[in-house]
């Protein structure tokens, strides 16, 4: 009877979702809980390690390595850019009896924690000796881990929700991320801080360390790994896979699973929606390559790594906000038009409204990356032994605050489109080459970008054999950035998003499960 009663509820609340709107959200949302925990669950485990790796930069530049070794340390995140080399398999191979995800996600997590236990013996030691080969291997590897558990879950997301509520993945995605890079990063910096520790969290003073240290912050977190999962193993079933999928897999050639998984890749790659998709992923991130070199400019001119990290305790909380907030766009009929608006230009005149069908854009992304650049010299000249004025702090945490909405404002939107036009059939597949795109796009690019500050800076000599710069090859690297970004988005990125976004769902399938054709 009970039974009875809760299907009749679930149908009630179902007729009642009304996408597009708060009240509609809000009951898509209470209607799938516990599988919107499970997957904001999931990426928060997943983004504590990114915000290791995104700490470790700052730990060395205070050490004194050049960016030829950071260049070196950013080649950590390119399992993110080669993922899509084994996403097919993760779609392919599984045990049936546990479950197509839960068969790569077990044991997955198991050697990431596994990796954490050993990294927290010998990471301290390495960060401090310089040894950067050693140290890039050791958390190449765990990202290679990591960006299995990231197709994996992405795949998971698009069966484990409700096709109408499958938008709500990225707000779990952005989230959960958002939550775990701020335990990783700015939680952690804040307590390894001797200042930090010291003035909020010590009775007794102690002037070399500070509460935890990145070993023991590894060792806590390989131990949290070894629990979820093994809850996760337990408590969580996996729903069988839907029979349209099923019968998809019926029509591959079983004789060789591989081959006919990368057979799929190649089919989906030459669809041609799937290939317009793929170069605005490639490039629309190229406007904000300079901004990875921000933070370690502040801390060269001067600004320590433990006031940056304090400086993000306030914008965890408001990136949660502006993701919460964006899901009425975000999981609405199109959600790139965000992306549109908040990369535009907040001035435009009616000429180039007209020309170019532009809407006025409250925010501007652009903007961002001219402002962050121009606080490094300000920095530097604010600067009095590790001081300065009071008006400066609130300064710099406007202009991130002003950062921070513009970067994930236009990152929700790409992940919300992705999510909303792969295929469940192929999940893992799809959203990982799309994902892939997005990574070469900005993440695989940081290498370069680092490479080539030393190259493009301009120093001169005096008589007594000291060089001081006369140009910062930072800067360079920003204005060639920003001068791109605005060709980029005038003759050819707003028109993209426009043609992507009118594309009916039958472009973006296979065509072997599925013959719908709605708007996307």
């Amino acid at each position: 009877m009970v039974f009875c009663i809760n299907n009749k509820v679930n149908e009630k609340i179902k007729s009642n979702l009304e996408p597009g709107t708060e009240q509609g959200i809000l009951k898509r949302i209470l209607f799938e809980w516990r599988n919107i925990s499970i997957l904001l669950f999931l990426y928060t485990l997943q983004g504590v390690p990114n915000g290791l790796a995104g700490s470790i930069p700052l730990l060395l530049q205070a050490r004194g390595t050049n960016y030829s070794d950071q260049a070196i340390f950013s080649l950590v995140s390119w399992p993110f850019n080669l993922k899509l080399l084994w996403a097919p398999l993760v779609d392919a191979i599984y045990w049936k009896r546990m479950g197509r995800r839960k068969s790569w996600l077990v044991p997955v997590q198991y050697l990431i924690g596994v990796t954490l236990l050993f990294l927290s013996f010998h990471v301290d030691s390495l960060i401090d000796s310089l040894e950067i080969w050693v140290l890039t291997a050791l958390m190449f590897f765990l990202n290679l881990l990591i960006a299995t558990q990231d197709i994996v879950v992405d795949g998971w997301a698009l069966n484990l929700l409700k096709r109408e509520n499958v938008g709500l993945a990225t707000t779990c995605n952005a989230v959960g991320l958002q939550i775990g890079r701020f335990i990783g990063y700015g939680l952690f910096i804040n307590l390894a801080s001797p200042d930090f520790s010291n003035k909020y969290l010590r009775t007794v003073p102690k002037s070399d360390v500070g509460v935890v240290t990145l070993s023991g912050f590894m060792f806590a977190w390989s131990i949290i790994y070894f629990v979820c999962t093994t809850l996760t193993f337990f408590c969580k079933k996996e729903k069988d896979a839907d029979p349209e999928i099923e019968n998809a897999e019926v029509d591959e050639d079983k004789r060789n699973i591989t081959i006919t998984s990368y057979l799929r890749l190649w089919r989906i790659i030459k669809l041609p929606a799937v290939q317009n998709c793929l170069i605005f992923c490639l490039t629309g991130n190229v406007v904000g390559l300079s901004s990875f070199i921000h933070d370690l400019k502040q801390v060269e001119a001067g600004l320590s790594k433990e006031v940056l990290a304090q400086l993000s305790v306030p914008l965890a909380p408001l990136g949660l906000l502006i993701t919460v907030l964006m899901t009425k766009w975000t999981s609405g009929v199109r959600p790139m038009s965000l992306f549109r608006n908040t990369y535009g230009l907040t001035y435009v005149d009616r000429y180039a409204k007209s020309a170019f069908n532009l809407n006025d854009s409250t925010i501007c992304r652009l903007l961002s990356t001219v402002i962050f650049a121009a606080m490094v010299p300000v920095t530097g000249f604010l600067n009095n032994h590790g001081t300065f004025p009071w008006w400066y702090f609130p300064s710099l945490l406007g202009i991130d605050i002003f950062a921070t909405i513009c970067f994930t404002c236009t990152g929700v939107a790409q992940v919300a489109f992705i999510t909303k036009i792969s295929d469940p059939a192929y999940g893992a597949t799809y959203a990982t080459l799309f994902n892939t795109g997005i990574n070469v796009g900005a993440i695989g690019s940081v290498a370069v970008s680092l490479w080539l500050v030393d190259p493009l800076t301009v120093k001169s000599g005096s008589s007594d054999g000291l060089c001081s710069t006369v140009f910062d090859g930072y800067y360079v690297e920003t204005i060639a950035c920003v001068l791109i970004g605005v060709s980029w988005f005038y003759f050819w990125g707003n028109n993209a998003i426009t043609e992507l976004q009118a594309k009916p769902e039958s472009a973006w399938k296979l065509g072997t499960v599925r013959d719908e054709c709605q708007p996307v």
